[in-house]
């Protein structure tokens, strides 16, 4: 399926071509997938698919079924359609590359698909597709997915429950599309007398059905059969049934947390713990990037919170936490089949970021370190702090107001001085975010003047999740981390603060 990526028409106009390091990042990641579940010889596609109803080991072992985590990569091998069972399952058929985005290309491939299991979903157009690619970068991420499928009422679970474990204790609906069953109920026996039996106490009548029962009809064994459903579909094919808002858990402190329906909340927190952050991460270098957005050279003596609100965003925190979900089971994989890994889709820990170290002596948030998960600044001004809380950053604007050194991504830094740099002066209050974000596989480059279409491609295109500036390396100056995926950040804090009295630094040209 990989070769119909590189046709260069269709009905949504031209298509995008994968370039060769797209390829190869994806064979590798192919590799990891396949490497998940199997060690052994080719498996065959279950002819039965859902409705199969053999559980011997050898038929599991040989023969691979729609719940299994290399369904998608077995069927792509036979060349047969797949069977849908969550949302999870159709979004990884358009990613045949296994990169965790889509283009616009990929997803026609499915569309077709989506109308059948949907309500009213209209024709695959370009504008659609800007509204589905809700942060501009260019290409759909399964939160865009899901969120898009869920709105049009695509009758299938999210499928997420291997990801985000508190799922998997939830009630789980099936996934067979035209199933109705919405409760996972272990499917009883029939009573050996049926209507003949007069047993009247509870604990015969719920462990075993009999001919008044709505399940009498589904059952036929003479036993209980824990994996099966009393609809007639196995347990493997149920997942979880919470979808939006109630997908995922929310961090204890949080105070506006309303159950399934989504929220948006700026709650006042107190300041005490963020301008203890401002100080320790304070620099007086100075760089071109003060001259150029601040009119001058001179830097601020120091850094003095007046506010600070903390995001409490139902739908950006449920497509970051999907997404560290997502990069946590990639380095449980990449740990576990080390050759299957290549170097390039390695996780190298950078566990030095300065805004991180600060944060957790605090006894703060414990962020996963493993996959480079950190807290960083990025200034910005009072209007577009409040607008990328609510609505998230916007990758179409990336760069527009603080360069393109490294690619038009959305630049972050560990030090309050680096962030304030792009910081804008509104009647003597300044505005920063602290957000957390997903580093991942982190491309470094200490290049005096970087390729930066290069260094772009590999994080778009290829394995990186983020770039890595090191301009203390080169210049003495600061660390900056360019992301381009907004799933990869979540801007979780406000501080608005005062610039102390400038002064001509040691630093100045």
């Amino acid at each position: 399926l990989i070769s119909e990526m590189f046709s260069v028409t269709g009905r949504c106009g031209p298509r995008v071509r994968r370039s060769a390091m797209a390829v190869a990042s994806s064979s590798s990641r192919q590799s990891l997938i396949r490497a998940r579940t199997l060690e052994g010889p080719e498996r065959k596609v279950c002819a039965f698919g859902t409705k199969c109803y053999r559980r011997n080991p050898e038929h599991l072992r040989d023969e691979v079924h729609p719940a299994d985590d290399d369904y998608m990569y077995f069927c792509r091998r036979a060349g047969c359609q797949p069977t849908f069972v969550s949302i999870r399952k159709l979004f990884e058929w358009c990613d045949s590359s296994c990169s965790g985005k889509i283009t616009m290309d990929e997803l026609e491939v499915v569309w077709d698909e989506i109308k059948r299991l949907g309500h009213d979903v209209p024709e695959l157009t370009e504008g659609l597709w800007n509204k589905m690619d809700e942060d501009g970068n260019g290409h759909i991420n399964f939160s865009e997915f899901a969120e898009f499928t869920t709105m049009v009422k695509v009758n299938l679970p999210l499928g997420l429950d291997d990801l985000i474990h508190s799922n998997a204790e939830a009630a789980l609906r099936c996934g067979v599309f035209d199933c109705p069953c919405r409760l996972f109920h272990t499917r009883r026996p029939r009573c050996r007398y049926g209507e003949g039996c007069y047993q009247a106490n509870p604990t015969h009548r719920d462990q075993f059905c009999h001919p008044t029962d709505d399940d009498w009809n589904a059952s036929v064994c003479t036993s209980q059969d824990e994996n099966m459903c009393f609809c007639g579909h196995k347990k493997k094919l149920h997942a979880s049934a919470a979808m939006g808002a109630g997908s995922v858990q929310y961090p204890a402190h949080w105070t506006e947390v309303t159950g399934d329906q989504e929220f948006l909340h700026l709650v006042p927190v107190p300041t005490d713990t963020f301008q203890k952050l401002l100080h320790a991460t304070y620099s007086d270098v100075t760089t071109r990037d003060r001259a150029r957005h601040s009119g001058g050279w001179m830097v601020p003596r120091d850094f003095t919170m007046v506010r600070a609100f903390r995001n409490e965003n139902s739908k950006l925190f449920r497509k970051y936490v999907i997404r560290k979900a997502e990069l946590q089971e990639e380095k449980r994989l990449v740990d576990g089949h080390p050759a299957e890994a290549r170097d390039d889709l390695e996780f190298r820990i950078h566990d030095d970021m300065q805004t991180t170290q600060v944060w957790e002596a605090f006894d703060a948030d414990k962020l996963d370190r493993n996959i480079n998960e950190w807290y960083l600044f990025h200034g910005t001004s009072a209007a577009a702090a409040k607008n990328i809380c609510q609505s998230d950053f916007k990758m179409r604007l990336a760069g527009s107001s603080t360069g393109t050194l490294y690619g038009r991504g959305t630049y972050l830094a560990e030090s309050i001085t680096k962030a304030d740099e792009y910081a804008k002066d509104e009647n003597g209050t300044c505005t920063v975010l602290l957000c957390r974000v997903l580093g991942g596989r982190v491309l470094y480059t200490d290049e005096r003047t970087p390729d930066a279409a290069a260094l772009t491609a590999q994080c778009v295109e290829g394995p990186y999740d983020c770039i890595l500036g090191d301009r203390v390396k080169v210049s003495g100056t600061y660390r900056e981390i360019i992301v381009f995926d907004t799933e990869n950040l979540y801007p979780e804090y406000i501080l608005e603060y005062k610039r102390g009295e400038l002064f001509k630094s040691p630093s100045h040209p």
